[in-house]
Protein backbone atom coordinates (compact mmCIF):
# COMPACT_ATOMS: atom_id res chain seq x y z
CA UNK A 1 0.00 0.00 0.00
CA UNK A 2 1.30 3.38 -1.10
CA UNK A 3 2.31 5.99 1.61
CA UNK A 4 1.93 10.01 1.24
CA UNK A 5 5.10 10.94 2.59
CA UNK A 6 4.94 15.10 1.88
CA UNK A 7 2.75 17.14 0.07
CA UNK A 8 3.74 21.20 -1.21
CA UNK A 9 3.29 23.77 -3.46
CA UNK A 10 5.38 27.06 -4.61
CA UNK A 11 4.76 29.36 -7.52
CA UNK A 12 7.34 28.94 -10.56
CA UNK A 13 7.65 32.66 -12.07
CA UNK A 14 10.27 32.25 -14.25
CA UNK A 15 12.15 35.60 -12.85
CA UNK A 16 13.19 33.70 -9.92
CA UNK A 17 16.38 32.17 -12.12
CA UNK A 18 15.80 34.00 -15.04
CA UNK A 19 16.25 37.33 -13.99
CA UNK A 20 16.36 37.36 -10.08
CA UNK A 21 18.39 40.09 -9.55
CA UNK A 22 15.45 42.81 -10.60
CA UNK A 23 13.68 41.64 -7.07
CA UNK A 24 14.44 43.67 -4.01
CA UNK A 25 17.11 41.82 -2.17
CA UNK A 26 15.20 41.27 0.92
CA UNK A 27 12.14 39.35 -0.94
CA UNK A 28 15.13 37.40 -3.11
CA UNK A 29 16.59 36.33 -0.26
CA UNK A 30 13.19 34.84 1.37
CA UNK A 31 11.48 33.60 -1.55
CA UNK A 32 15.25 31.22 -2.40
CA UNK A 33 15.05 30.72 1.50
CA UNK A 34 11.12 29.41 1.54
CA UNK A 35 11.97 27.27 -1.95
CA UNK A 36 14.81 25.48 0.09
CA UNK A 37 13.09 24.68 3.09
CA UNK A 38 10.51 22.98 0.89
CA UNK A 39 13.43 21.04 -0.88
CA UNK A 40 14.20 19.94 2.68
CA UNK A 41 10.79 18.83 3.31
CA UNK A 42 10.99 16.77 0.10
CA UNK A 43 14.40 15.35 1.43
CA UNK A 44 13.23 14.60 4.84
CA UNK A 45 10.44 12.54 3.59
CA UNK A 46 12.46 10.67 0.89
CA UNK A 47 9.97 9.98 -1.43
CA UNK A 48 10.44 6.86 -4.09
CA UNK A 49 8.06 9.31 -6.80
CA UNK A 50 6.85 12.38 -6.91
CA UNK A 51 3.26 13.04 -8.28
CA UNK A 52 3.60 16.71 -9.93
CA UNK A 53 0.98 18.43 -10.65
CA UNK A 54 2.01 21.15 -13.68
CA UNK A 55 0.71 23.16 -16.33
CA UNK A 56 2.31 23.31 -19.77
CA UNK A 57 3.42 26.63 -21.04
CA UNK A 58 2.94 25.56 -24.41
CA UNK A 59 6.31 22.87 -24.48
CA UNK A 60 4.28 20.26 -25.14
CA UNK A 61 0.76 21.14 -25.65
CA UNK A 62 -1.04 23.84 -28.15
CA UNK A 63 -4.51 24.92 -28.82
CA UNK A 64 -4.84 22.53 -31.35
CA UNK A 65 -4.51 20.03 -29.31
CA UNK A 66 -5.02 20.69 -25.73
CA UNK A 67 -5.56 17.81 -23.06
CA UNK A 68 -7.51 18.89 -19.75
CA UNK A 69 -5.42 16.16 -18.00
CA UNK A 70 -2.35 14.55 -19.04
CA UNK A 71 -0.06 11.87 -17.44
CA UNK A 72 3.03 11.49 -19.28
CA UNK A 73 4.74 8.05 -19.31
CA UNK A 74 8.47 7.47 -20.19
CA UNK A 75 11.49 6.24 -18.51
CA UNK A 76 13.29 9.58 -18.95
CA UNK A 77 11.61 13.31 -19.05
CA UNK A 78 13.72 16.35 -19.78
CA UNK A 79 14.46 20.06 -19.13
CA UNK A 80 14.22 22.96 -19.73
CA UNK A 81 13.10 22.97 -23.61
CA UNK A 82 15.15 24.60 -25.97
CA UNK A 83 13.27 27.79 -25.67
CA UNK A 84 13.87 28.44 -22.39
CA UNK A 85 17.67 27.67 -21.52
CA UNK A 86 18.67 31.22 -22.12
CA UNK A 87 15.43 32.85 -20.47
CA UNK A 88 16.31 30.52 -17.26
CA UNK A 89 19.71 31.09 -17.29
CA UNK A 90 20.22 27.45 -17.84
CA UNK A 91 23.64 25.99 -19.30
CA UNK A 92 22.27 22.70 -20.03
CA UNK A 93 19.57 20.42 -20.04
CA UNK A 94 18.52 17.68 -16.68
CA UNK A 95 17.26 14.42 -17.42
CA UNK A 96 14.27 13.95 -14.81
CA UNK A 97 13.35 10.11 -14.36
CA UNK A 98 10.27 8.98 -14.98
CA UNK A 99 8.07 6.44 -13.79
CA UNK A 100 6.42 4.22 -16.05
CA UNK A 101 4.65 1.61 -14.24
CA UNK A 102 3.32 3.83 -11.60
CA UNK A 103 2.62 6.62 -14.30
CA UNK A 104 0.91 3.45 -16.09
CA UNK A 105 -0.71 2.67 -12.59
CA UNK A 106 -1.99 5.92 -12.11
CA UNK A 107 -3.70 6.11 -15.39
CA UNK A 108 -5.49 3.25 -15.23
CA UNK A 109 -7.18 4.25 -11.50
CA UNK A 110 -8.07 7.14 -12.47
CA UNK A 111 -9.17 5.84 -15.78
CA UNK A 112 -11.31 3.74 -13.45
CA UNK A 113 -12.72 6.53 -11.23
CA UNK A 114 -13.90 8.41 -13.99
CA UNK A 115 -11.42 10.82 -15.07
CA UNK A 116 -10.63 10.56 -19.43
CA UNK A 117 -6.72 11.53 -19.31
CA UNK A 118 -4.52 11.70 -21.90
CA UNK A 119 -1.66 9.34 -22.20
CA UNK A 120 1.60 11.43 -23.25
CA UNK A 121 5.06 10.21 -23.59
CA UNK A 122 8.28 11.66 -22.98
CA UNK A 123 7.67 15.95 -21.83
CA UNK A 124 9.66 18.75 -22.25
CA UNK A 125 9.77 20.96 -18.61
CA UNK A 126 10.18 24.20 -18.69
CA UNK A 127 9.64 26.80 -15.43
CA UNK A 128 6.59 24.95 -13.60
CA UNK A 129 9.41 22.27 -12.43
CA UNK A 130 12.88 23.60 -13.37
CA UNK A 131 12.27 27.20 -11.31
CA UNK A 132 11.21 24.84 -8.28
CA UNK A 133 13.90 21.99 -8.88
CA UNK A 134 16.28 24.31 -9.26
CA UNK A 135 16.33 26.65 -6.01
CA UNK A 136 14.84 23.66 -3.57
CA UNK A 137 18.47 22.13 -4.16
CA UNK A 138 16.45 19.04 -3.54
CA UNK A 139 18.91 15.60 -2.60
CA UNK A 140 16.70 13.03 -3.93
CA UNK A 141 19.05 11.20 -5.91
CA UNK A 142 16.73 7.86 -6.31
CA UNK A 143 13.31 9.77 -6.80
CA UNK A 144 11.36 9.72 -9.78
CA UNK A 145 8.59 12.25 -10.93
CA UNK A 146 5.38 11.63 -12.62
CA UNK A 147 3.99 14.61 -14.30
CA UNK A 148 0.27 15.33 -14.43
CA UNK A 149 -0.85 18.44 -16.72
CA UNK A 150 -3.65 20.36 -16.07
CA UNK A 151 -4.80 22.72 -18.55
CA UNK A 152 -4.86 26.48 -17.46
CA UNK A 153 -4.13 28.62 -20.74
CA UNK A 154 -6.49 27.37 -23.09
CA UNK A 155 -10.16 27.56 -22.27
CA UNK A 156 -12.32 26.14 -21.63
CA UNK A 157 -10.88 24.97 -18.22
CA UNK A 158 -12.09 22.30 -15.61
CA UNK A 159 -14.24 23.24 -12.87
CA UNK A 160 -12.61 23.96 -10.17
CA UNK A 161 -14.27 21.26 -7.84
CA UNK A 162 -13.05 19.01 -10.71
CA UNK A 163 -9.51 19.07 -9.89
CA UNK A 164 -10.21 18.77 -6.22
CA UNK A 165 -12.03 15.75 -7.12
CA UNK A 166 -8.74 15.01 -9.88
CA UNK A 167 -6.32 15.24 -6.59
CA UNK A 168 -8.34 13.12 -4.39
CA UNK A 169 -8.38 10.32 -7.18
CA UNK A 170 -4.79 11.14 -6.99
CA UNK A 171 -4.79 9.86 -3.55
CA UNK A 172 -6.58 7.09 -4.30
CA UNK A 173 -4.46 5.81 -6.51
CA UNK A 174 -1.89 6.24 -4.31
CA UNK A 175 -3.19 3.88 -1.43
CA UNK A 176 -3.19 1.05 -4.08
CA UNK A 177 0.94 1.12 -4.85
CA UNK A 178 2.44 -1.74 -4.11
CA UNK A 179 5.25 -2.11 -1.57
CA UNK A 180 4.97 0.73 0.53
CA UNK A 181 5.33 2.69 -2.20
CA UNK A 182 6.49 6.76 -0.81
CA UNK A 183 4.98 9.35 -2.70
CA UNK A 184 5.35 13.07 -2.27
CA UNK A 185 2.53 15.36 -3.86
CA UNK A 186 4.39 18.64 -5.44
CA UNK A 187 2.30 21.59 -7.16
CA UNK A 188 3.46 24.45 -8.84
CA UNK A 189 2.11 27.79 -10.27
CA UNK A 190 0.48 30.83 -9.25
CA UNK A 191 -1.04 32.83 -7.30
CA UNK A 192 -2.30 35.66 -8.99
CA UNK A 193 -0.37 37.10 -12.31
CA UNK A 194 -0.82 38.06 -15.60
CA UNK A 195 1.82 36.53 -17.92
CA UNK A 196 2.54 37.61 -21.45
CA UNK A 197 0.59 34.56 -22.98
CA UNK A 198 -1.84 35.72 -25.39
CA UNK A 199 -5.41 35.53 -23.50
CA UNK A 200 -8.87 36.45 -25.50
CA UNK A 201 -10.59 37.56 -21.97
CA UNK A 202 -7.40 40.41 -21.08
CA UNK A 203 -5.61 40.76 -24.22
CA UNK A 204 -8.50 40.52 -26.87
CA UNK A 205 -9.29 38.32 -30.07
CA UNK A 206 -7.72 39.23 -32.46
CA UNK A 207 -4.65 40.58 -30.06
CA UNK A 208 -3.89 44.51 -30.81
CA UNK A 209 -0.82 43.93 -29.03
CA UNK A 210 1.91 43.08 -31.66
CA UNK A 211 3.79 40.44 -29.40
CA UNK A 212 0.49 38.89 -27.85
CA UNK A 213 -0.78 38.81 -31.75
CA UNK A 214 2.60 36.56 -31.84
CA UNK A 215 2.51 34.64 -28.61
CA UNK A 216 -1.70 33.70 -29.77
CA UNK A 217 0.35 32.33 -32.99
CA UNK A 218 2.54 30.23 -31.23
CA UNK A 219 0.02 29.00 -28.57
CA UNK A 220 -1.83 27.96 -31.04
CA UNK A 221 0.56 26.74 -33.89
CA UNK A 222 3.77 25.14 -31.66
CA UNK A 223 7.39 25.04 -32.16
CA UNK A 224 7.64 25.91 -35.59
CA UNK A 225 7.07 29.59 -35.02
CA UNK A 226 10.34 28.94 -33.28
CA UNK A 227 11.97 28.50 -36.69
CA UNK A 228 10.54 31.56 -37.81
CA UNK A 229 11.38 33.57 -34.07
CA UNK A 230 13.63 31.66 -32.30
CA UNK A 231 14.58 34.42 -29.92
CA UNK A 232 10.90 34.57 -29.20
CA UNK A 233 11.04 33.40 -25.41
CA UNK A 234 13.44 35.81 -25.03
CA UNK A 235 11.60 38.86 -25.98
CA UNK A 236 9.19 36.72 -23.87
CA UNK A 237 11.58 37.79 -20.64
CA UNK A 238 11.89 40.94 -22.41
CA UNK A 239 8.61 41.71 -22.38
CA UNK A 240 7.85 40.80 -18.65
CA UNK A 241 10.76 43.10 -17.15
CA UNK A 242 8.74 45.92 -19.30
CA UNK A 243 5.44 44.92 -17.94
CA UNK A 244 6.95 44.75 -14.45
CA UNK A 245 8.36 48.05 -14.48
CA UNK A 246 4.91 49.67 -15.55
CA UNK A 247 2.93 47.16 -13.49
CA UNK A 248 0.53 46.38 -16.25
CA UNK A 249 -0.55 43.89 -18.96
CA UNK A 250 -1.17 43.73 -21.80
CA UNK A 251 1.66 46.86 -22.43
CA UNK A 252 -0.10 50.58 -22.15
CA UNK A 253 -2.84 49.18 -20.68
CA UNK A 254 -3.32 49.45 -16.44
CA UNK A 255 -3.99 46.08 -15.04
CA UNK A 256 -2.29 45.66 -12.49
CA UNK A 257 -0.04 42.46 -12.40
CA UNK A 258 -0.22 41.17 -8.56
CA UNK A 259 -3.48 40.50 -6.30
CA UNK A 260 -1.79 40.52 -2.69
CA UNK A 261 -5.33 40.72 -1.40
CA UNK A 262 -6.68 37.91 -3.68
CA UNK A 263 -3.51 35.52 -2.97
CA UNK A 264 -3.73 36.25 1.13
CA UNK A 265 -7.71 35.19 0.77
CA UNK A 266 -6.68 31.87 -1.50
CA UNK A 267 -4.10 31.39 0.98
CA UNK A 268 -6.34 31.68 3.93
CA UNK A 269 -8.90 29.33 2.98
CA UNK A 270 -6.59 26.63 1.30
CA UNK A 271 -4.24 26.72 4.12
CA UNK A 272 -7.19 26.27 6.82
CA UNK A 273 -8.48 23.38 4.31
CA UNK A 274 -12.00 24.89 3.70
CA UNK A 275 -12.51 22.67 0.44
CA UNK A 276 -15.79 24.23 -0.05
CA UNK A 277 -14.42 27.27 -0.66
CA UNK A 278 -11.28 26.44 -3.14
CA UNK A 279 -14.29 23.93 -4.74
CA UNK A 280 -16.44 27.13 -5.14
CA UNK A 281 -13.89 29.14 -6.86
CA UNK A 282 -15.36 30.11 -10.92
CA UNK A 283 -13.11 30.31 -13.91
CA UNK A 284 -14.70 34.29 -13.61
CA UNK A 285 -13.66 34.86 -10.37
CA UNK A 286 -10.26 33.99 -10.87
CA UNK A 287 -10.00 35.59 -13.97
CA UNK A 288 -11.00 38.98 -12.86
CA UNK A 289 -9.11 38.70 -9.46
CA UNK A 290 -6.46 36.48 -10.31
CA UNK A 291 -5.60 37.13 -13.94
CA UNK A 292 -5.00 34.63 -16.74
CA UNK A 293 -1.62 32.96 -14.84
CA UNK A 294 -4.05 32.64 -11.39
CA UNK A 295 -5.78 29.87 -13.40
CA UNK A 296 -2.34 27.65 -12.03
CA UNK A 297 -3.99 27.72 -8.48
CA UNK A 298 -6.02 24.84 -10.22
CA UNK A 299 -3.00 22.92 -9.21
CA UNK A 300 -3.13 23.99 -5.59
CA UNK A 301 -6.75 22.58 -5.60
CA UNK A 302 -5.64 19.41 -6.82
CA UNK A 303 -3.10 19.15 -3.78
CA UNK A 304 -5.54 20.11 -1.60
CA UNK A 305 -7.79 17.15 -3.04
CA UNK A 306 -4.81 14.75 -2.89
CA UNK A 307 -3.51 16.06 1.04
CA UNK A 308 -7.45 14.73 2.05
CA UNK A 309 -8.39 18.61 2.54
CA UNK A 310 -5.99 19.05 5.65
CA UNK A 311 -4.73 22.22 6.90
CA UNK A 312 -0.88 23.30 5.61
CA UNK A 313 1.54 26.20 7.00
CA UNK A 314 2.04 28.96 5.00
CA UNK A 315 6.08 29.38 4.72
CA UNK A 316 5.96 32.58 2.66
CA UNK A 317 3.94 35.34 0.46
CA UNK A 318 5.59 37.81 -1.38
CA UNK A 319 4.15 40.17 -3.84
CA UNK A 320 6.76 40.49 -6.43
CA UNK A 321 5.90 42.80 -9.21
CA UNK A 322 9.31 42.51 -10.38
CA UNK A 323 8.58 38.66 -11.32
CA UNK A 324 5.01 39.65 -12.05
CA UNK A 325 3.89 37.48 -9.28
CA UNK A 326 2.24 36.47 -6.12
CA UNK A 327 4.91 34.32 -5.00
CA UNK A 328 3.69 31.79 -1.88
CA UNK A 329 4.78 28.83 -0.29
CA UNK A 330 3.30 26.11 1.53
CA UNK A 331 3.81 23.13 3.32
CA UNK A 332 1.16 20.52 4.26
CA UNK A 333 0.70 18.94 7.69
CA UNK A 334 1.61 15.66 8.13
CA UNK A 335 0.20 12.78 10.00
CA UNK A 336 2.72 10.16 11.14
CA UNK A 337 1.78 6.36 10.97
CA UNK A 338 -1.11 6.17 8.60
CA UNK A 339 -1.33 5.11 4.31
CA UNK A 340 -2.11 6.90 1.70
CA UNK A 341 -5.93 7.15 2.20
CA UNK A 342 -6.04 8.06 5.47
CA UNK A 343 -2.92 9.99 5.97
CA UNK A 344 0.74 9.89 5.53
CA UNK A 345 3.67 9.59 7.17
CA UNK A 346 6.55 11.75 7.54
CA UNK A 347 10.22 11.54 7.20
CA UNK A 348 11.00 7.53 8.59
CA UNK A 349 12.54 5.39 6.32
CA UNK A 350 10.45 3.40 4.18
CA UNK A 351 10.75 0.99 0.56
CA UNK A 352 13.25 2.14 -2.13
CA UNK A 353 11.95 2.18 -5.65
CA UNK A 354 12.42 -1.81 -5.96
CA UNK A 355 10.09 -2.62 -8.71
CA UNK A 356 8.51 1.25 -9.05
Amino acid sequence: MGKIVAGIALSHAPGAIGFPETAPPHQRESTERATRDLGITLEKAKPDVIFAFLDDHFENFYRNHMPTIAVSVADVHEGPADQWMEPLRLPKKTQFPGNPKVAEHLICSLVDQGFDVSRTGPIEYGNNLLMPWVLMKADLPNVSIVPIFLNVFTPPLMKYSRAYALGEACRTAVASLPDETRVAFLSTGGLSHWPPYWSPTQAGDPPADPFLALMKEYQTVGKSVLERVPDLFVQFDDYEVEMAKKNEYPLNSKHPLVNAEWDKKFLDYLCKGDTEWLKSLTYEEVEEEAGHGGHEVLNWVALSGAMGGSKAKLLLYEPVIEWICGMSYVDYEVEKGTNGTNGHTNGSNGASNGAY
